[in-house]
């Protein structure tokens, strides 16, 4: 685990951030104590499974709108008083993912044209034209490289069209190559805990769904983690 940074451990499951070829995955970590705890030697452990899951874009602006969630009242709940909070707009998450790939292509666009008309000012015109191309291909560039955040497509597959009939919300499709898809649907609980589904799908049919599950503190300390390290 050298290359995993630990944010958050609680109950049996532990969290790390690592980065891949420029993307970040969350990887959690699940294990079982062995034996009885002892007071000068470490408890021995089982490794239960470890699932890594990309930090995208839309998986972000989710984790934030998660984050800037509302208390609403507390409601009992085995006994216990639970904070409930309402629920994330799906519609206006996915505006805001539009967005979010947006502005990165808005501000490097400003970016080079500020540098345009310095070298303009400057009188260094070949290096101005040279900007010039790049604007224009960046105008060409798709912000979104292949995310799909309308509905999906391949409804007909039964397992896919059931989930989202019983109430989970789309968050976005990637193409993995000519066949394969992941598509990334979500369900949150009134306790603010979240639980997203990564379908791995061939030829519009399901071959494996795999659950990441968060609650607002591995959310929150996720995030706070990331901005105390600029990330």
């Amino acid at each position: 685990m050298e290359h995993y940074k630990k944010f958050y451990e609680v109950g049996v499951n532990r969290y790390y951030t690592i980065n891949v070829d420029d993307e970040m995955y969350i990887g959690t970590e699940s294990f079982l104590n062995l034996g009885k705890k002892k007071l000068f030697r470490k408890q021995k452990e089982l490794n239960m499974g470890f699932k890594l899951l990309k930090f995208s874009a839309p998986i972000a602006q989710l984790f934030n709108a998660m984050d800037n969630l509302k208390p609403t009242k507390k409601q009992k709940y085995n006994h216990e008083d639970m904070i409930t909070y309402e629920h994330i707009d799906n519609r206006k998450l996915k505006e805001d993912i539009k967005q979010a790939y947006f502005k990165v292509i808005n501000d490097e666009m400003a970016n080079v044209l500020k540098q345009q008309a310095d070298l303009l000012n400057e009188g260094k015109d070949e290096l101005a034209a040279q900007c010039e191309a790049y604007i224009e291909k960046l105008k060409e560039v798709d912000p979104l490289n292949g995310i799909v955040l309308g509905a999906p497509t391949h409804t007909g597959c039964m397992i896919l069209r059931t989930m989202l009939r019983e109430g989970l919300e789309h968050l976005y499709t990637e193409p993995v190559n000519a066949f394969a898809k992941n598509v990334y649907l979500y369900d949150q609980d009134c306790f603010g805990t979240l639980t997203i589904y990564r379908l791995i799908t061939v030829k519009g049919v399901v071959k494996t769904i795999d659950t990441f599950i968060y609650d607002r503190e591995v959310i929150g300390s996720l995030l706070k983690t990331l901005y105390e390290e600029g990330r």
